[in-house]
């Protein structure tokens, strides 16, 4: 009995100890959380800036496109047609080349 009254404040500030070290790694405000949501930010913040890129990208292409902001690229315009609507000059011959088949 004497024994146990003596270790009792060490156990209970062992077990406190062991509890709280616990919580701050496996918590969900703990160390193994906070990880896992650094991680899920990092994956966002490259999603965000491929998004960013992209829509750059589609706001230059519009701009080229629009007569509304005084930059019309002509040039643009037909390279867009020739390529969505097969467009061509009624001078130009076309060749059609049809892919060749790999062997192995």
């Amino acid at each position: 009995m004497m024994k146990l009254k003596r270790f009792a404040p060490t156990l209970a500030l062992a077990s406190a100890i062991a509890y709280l070290g616990y919580h701050a790694l496996e918590g969900d405000q703990g160390l193994y959380s906070y990880m896992v949501t650094q991680s899920r930010i990092a994956e966002t913040q490259a999603e965000l800036e491929l998004a960013q890129v992209e829509r750059r990208d589609l706001e230059d292409r519009v701009a080229r496109l629009s007569p509304d902001q005084g930059a019309l690229d002509l040039d643009y315009v037909e390279e867009r047609a020739r390529e969505v609507l097969n467009f061509a000059h009624p001078d130009e011959i076309i060749i059609k080349i049809e892919p060749q088949r790999v062997r192995y």
